[in-house]
């Protein structure tokens, strides 16, 4: 009988061992098979392509009074329009509106207003001037809040440039999806400058924006694969006063330039995937944030509520590559679920305050590529993923390292591993890198001398001590890790 329940204790253990190396596998892989197609499951919105315009009628018309719509066809507008707009009200059609060096100056109300039609394409040619009023009169309804407003679909496209300022509210609104396909923007915003409640689909462009509130923005987490933004390439330069990038559901990047120069979060969104571009960051809170949504494990306040610990692994950040410099006053890089390294070039100047970290994850930090270097305070420092594939160091460094430090790792034939010049003072560094191998020696050095040899012993190697204290200039924070 004995024998029996031994061979039964065995098989079960070998059965939880293979269980759980199959978790380890699927978590493991998770951020590399599921997520390398993000952009998949968007429902992005292409209609304009699809429309021949040659079986519509075209008008060309210079503006001196209200131009109002009521026909599908393409509509080439030149002049001005002073205290005057477009209105678009089309039943069943699509319209084209081509800005030809068009300046529309409307102070009681937006510049141009879509109320119904299936599509409606803005495309611009030469230098466009629009702008809305402060406040808008009691004749429009009071959820028309942008300077270009439309319920419908809505595509910009041509080389031209578009000069936008919103007085009252948002820039650009669509109540569908929002689309650009090429163009030159200077927007400044009192409130948002683009929002698709849908999707902000950015095919190309050159953007320059100053918003109030958030840059480009998408709000809808009702309706399956809407609530994105996309941006397949593109040169967008952002100053916020709140998110540079906010996405109600899914954010993808695969390419193109974006600088955000100030900003309160960076890139925000349920899921975040990177794939390829180059990206730079200035946050007074978190740099990029993978959060929200309703299926969390641990229930908490707000993510600006000092104190919040939320976790929710339908949170997930993943980068697969690009360029990515992030400067932070709050977390770095911060999911409340997963975070992947899986390729690119990560650069993290992380909070100087005890309460944040250059790194932050809810569930885990996994790296399966790539190279990331993070600095920032050891009061919060996280790794780079004791399950990762890529070999890491967590770095606690005896004192505090001022501003301008430059941190050198090189190999035992002097070759430099990874580089980095701190923008802020750091007591901690997380730095992964397929360059590091089990077992070689490596040496830090700080500022051209030695600081200290290391020797890769695990997946997370760990140099010097955290004893718990807070390291001269590095101030302690409130907990607002979310």
């Amino acid at each position: 009988m004995r024998k029996r329940y031994t061979l039964w204790y065995i098989l079960s253990g070998l059965a939880l061992v293979a269980i759980l190396a199959l978790a380890i596998i699927i978590n493991n892989n998770y951020g590399t098979t599921n997520l390398e197609n993000a952009t998949s499951s968007l429902d992005t919105d292409n209609g304009d392509l699809k429309i021949n315009w040659d079986r519509y009628p075209s008008y060309e018309i210079e503006l001196k009074d209200t131009l109002t719509i009521t026909q599908s066809g393409t509509y080439h507008l030149t002049g001005s329009l002073i205290d005057d707009n477009i209105i678009i009200n089309v039943s069943d059609g699509v319209v084209k509106i081509i800005l030809d060096n068009v300046n529309i100056q409307n102070s009681t109300g937006p510049a141009i207003a879509c109320y119904l039609a299936d599509d409606l394409v803005i495309e611009l040619v030469g230098d466009n001037t629009l702008s809305d009023g402060k406040t808008y009169s009691a004749d429009y309804d009071e959820d028309v809040k942008g300077a270009i407003y439309s319920k419908s679909d809505l595509t910009f496209q041509g080389e031209g440039t578009l000069n936008l300022t919103a007085n009252y509210q948002d820039a650009i609104v669509s109540k569908d999806d929002l689309k650009f396909n090429n163009g030159i923007y200077n927007i400044s915003a009192a409130d948002d400058a683009i929002r698709g409640k849908d999707s902000v689909y950015i095919v190309d462009g050159d953007f320059s924006i100053t918003a109030k509130s958030d840059a480009i923005k998408s709000t809808n987490e009702t309706d399956a694969g809407k609530g994105f933004v996309l941006i397949e390439s593109g040169d967008i330069t952002i100053n916020s006063g709140d998110d540079g990038i906010h996405a109600i559901r899914t954010l993808v990047i695969n390419n193109g330039k974006i600088n955000i120069e100030k900003s309160y979060e960076g890139l925000e969104a349920q899921v975040i995937t990177i794939n390829g571009g180059e990206v730079s960051i200035i946050a007074n809170d978190d740099g990029i944030n993978a959060g929200g949504g309703s299926d969390t494990t641990t229930t908490t306040n707000d993510r600006r509520n000092p104190g919040a610990m939320d976790v929710n692994t339908n949170c997930i950040l993943t980068i697969n590559g690009g360029n990515i410099y992030i400067n932070a006053s709050g977390d770095g890089v911060d999911s409340n679920g997963y975070i992947y390294f899986n390729g690119g070039n990560v650069v993290v100047d992380g909070p100087t305050n005890n309460g944040n970290g250059a790194l932050d994850s809810g569930a885990g930090i996994i790296m399966h590529g790539g190279t990331a270097i993070a600095v920032g305070s050891n009061g919060m420092a996280e790794t780079l993923g004791s399950t990762s594939s890529v070999y890491n160091i967590s770095v606690y460094f005896a004192s505090s390292q001022a501003a301008g430090t430059k941190i050198e790792i090189k190999d035992s034939t002097n070759n430099t591993i990874l580089s980095h010049t701190s923008a802020k003072a750091f007591a901690h560094m997380a730095a992964g890198s397929d360059k590091f191998n089990l077992g070689e020696t490596y040496t830090i050095y700080i500022n051209g001398k030695k600081y200290q040899d290391f020797t890769i012993t695990d997946t997370t190697t760990t140099v010097g001590n955290n004893n718990g204290n807070i390291n001269q200039n590095m101030m302690p924070g409130p907990n607002n890790r979310r």
